[in-house]
């Protein structure tokens, strides 16, 4: 077959698939255009173009349900059609009032569109042999890298076009290149993915040519199954069940940072199963015989370590989701090993969960903060810290009680739940705030080194703000220069260095700021710990040295992320030196244990 030939093919299954799902392709081309619309108007509509995408998925979903089960029904399909849009148009109204990005809304999007993906993936295999939905997964798997890599391909070849004119000929409005992401990835890529579709039996008939190709594992992907992917597995299994026994009776079962590797490793497993279901060499059996097993007892230590962990700090939604994951791959293992020929139930039951975890009342964020919020309460009750609904700080309860009140607090502050906890005197608590309302920092355990604690050590510091009820005005009657300045790590941020120029009636003057807070002297070995603001004329000259030591002393370094406010006026120093009068007037100070500050303040110059 000829290049032409070749061509020719490919888009009469581009032509073929938008006439197979023109519901899905009119749906991502109009996510495309409102993509496109908004970067002009440089608004970014992530509600519409969700709900819009969503409509799009479950075109898909729509369109397989009518080909596998109500054929000829066209009626069927047209309902449908008209319940993906009602569907996606109630979605809408309830991202409406509330932010995509707002944490439960977030979850509850990302889990339905993984709903519609899986049961895409599962409806062709209903009523199927037992391995139909690994020819299902393989023919999903080959669609999404070859469009991903034709969209990538396109995607770079566009970018350098249009740079190689942009730097050669003319210059281009760069909205254009936000046009070409739009048109590959929101327009060409699904496109092309829908026409790798090929039609799927329904189990009266013979499968037609274009879905035995698809479903065929390409050489070079079986050789990379059995000869690399199997093997790393087998021995990251290895290692991963060396640790779990070294660490059986302590650390494996309150460290937290294993669970993304545990879950990832499993998800890895699952997809490497379900694409070698239908190859047949030694390796292969081997693997799937045994692994299906390890899977088993790795999961099941994962779900025991996760229960001890919700034990110690309660439930969260992260550990709602992988008790949830641990359940599905313990049933999946042995429906895997005991009833093959069942293999259809897996991705059903791996729906069924994931619908629950959605489910308005029960889902993950629900369940977890109410659990959250009753662990806070039994807390401060247990402790006697909780009287008439009000809290009494209390900095002597037990660490690990101190431990549950700050997972507690920071679970609901993170997904949005503290206006639910009516005993709270407020829905967001500062650091200081915290300490007068609980008696204790909210960092404290981590600068104590408490066991369990993920988060590094966090060193002493305090923030100083200008009072925000205070106008800020300055008298500059008998003020030359005045400049807002802000400086970080010892560096002014206007220019990125320690010294910033000024210029004054043609003359230039250099602003220095040496910061040595902390820094040894490499011969003797002594701490600097200075502090200084310099002007120096354009001679090199210096006109004035202004010590600024006394900033770090300004509040008492007790705890870390303390916050003070003081009026603007207590805020203001003033040095006066012979040729040149100083004065500063600070709005935040931030100063962290001797040896990190910065600061936002008015620099203001009175030349004698």
């Amino acid at each position: 077959m000829n290049l032409t030939q070749k061509s020719q093919e490919r888009w009469e299954s581009i032509s073929h698939a938008v006439s197979r799902f023109w519901f899905s392709t009119g749906a991502f081309l109009l996510a495309t255009l409102v993509i496109m619309i908004g970067t002009e108007q440089q608004e970014f509509w992530e509600k519409q173009i969700t709900c819009i995408f969503l409509a799009g998925s479950l075109g898909i979903l729509a369109q397989l349900i009518y080909e596998l089960f109500f054929q000829k029904n066209k009626m069927v399909q047209w309902s449908l059609y008209v319940g993906a849009c009602l569907f996606s148009v109630g979605y809408y109204m309830y991202l409406r009032p509330n932010e995509l990005f707002e944490y439960s809304a977030g979850i509850r999007t990302g889990v339905l569109f993984f709903i519609v993906l899986i049961t895409v993936l599962w409806l062709p295999s209903i009523r199927q042999d037992e391995y139909a939905f690994s020819r299902s997964f393989i023919v999903f798997v080959k669609a999404f890298f070859t469009s991903f890599l034709f969209s990538l391909v396109l995607y770079i070849g566009l970018m350098a076009i249009l740079s190689a004119f942009n730097f050669l000929i003319t210059s281009i409005d760069y909205k254009i290149y936000s046009h070409i992401s739009a048109l590959t990835w929101s327009g060409f890529f699904p496109i092309y993915f829908l026409s790798l579709m090929p039609v799927f039996p329904t189990g009266k008939e013979v499968p037609n040519e274009n879905y035995l190709r698809a479903t065929t594992i390409p050489k070079f992907f079986e050789i990379l199954l059995t000869y690399i992917i199997i093997p790393v597995i087998a021995i990251y299994t290895l290692i991963l069940l060396l640790y779990i026994l070294q660490n059986i009776t302590g650390e494996f079962w309150n460290n937290s940072l294993l669970d993304p590797l545990l879950i990832s490793y499993v998800i890895i497993g699952w997809f490497s199963l379900f694409s070698i279901d239908t190859l047949e060499n030694q390796i292969v059996r081997l693997f799937r015989k045994y692994f299906p097993l390890l899977l088993f007892v790795v999961t099941g230590f994962q779900g025991v370590a996760t229960l001890n962990k919700i034990r110690q700090i309660g439930l969260t939604d992260g550990r709602y989701f992988i008790l949830l994951f641990v359940l599905f791959s313990i049933v999946s293992s042995g429906i895997y090993l005991l009833r093959h020929s069942k293999m259809f139930l897996i991705p059903g039951l791996l729906i069924l969960l994931s619908v629950l975890s959605i489910f308005p009342g029960i889902d993950a964020v629900s369940v977890a903060s109410r659990s959250q919020a009753n662990q806070l309460e039994a807390t401060l009750t247990a402790n006697n810290m909780l009287q008439n609904n009000s809290i009494k700080a209390d900095g002597t309860i037990p660490e690990r009680d101190k431990k549950k009140i700050v997972e507690s607090y920071r679970y609901l502050r993170r997904v949005d739940r503290l206006s639910e906890v009516d005993f709270l005197p407020q829905n967001y608590l500062n650091n200081t705030e915290f300490i007068k309302t609980f008696g204790f920092s909210i960092f404290s355990l981590e600068e104590e080194g408490y066991p369990g604690g993920n988060e590094p050590f966090t060193p002493k510091s305090f923030t100083l703000s200008a009072d925000p009820d205070d106008v800020l005005q300055f008298n500059v009657e008998d003020q030359d220069v005045l400049l807002p300045l802000y400086v970080d790590r010892g560096n002014f941020s206007q220019v990125n260095t320690n010294q910033l120029p000024i210029i004054y009636q043609d003359k230039t003057y250099q602003l220095i700021w040496q910061n040595s807070l902390g820094e040894q002297l490499d011969e003797e070995n002594v701490q600097q710990d200075q502090l200084q603001l310099i002007l120096e004329d354009e001679d090199g000259q210096q006109l004035a040295n202004y010590d600024l030591h006394f900033l770090t002393e300004l509040e008492e370094l007790e705890q870390s992320y303390q916050e003070f406010s003081k009026p603007l006026d207590e805020l203001t120093f003033t040095e006066e030196f012979p040729e040149v009068t100083i004065t500063l007037s600070f709005t935040n100070l931030y100063v962290e244990e001797s040896n990190y500050l910065t600061a936002d303040f008015y620099l203001m110059l009175s030349f004698h």
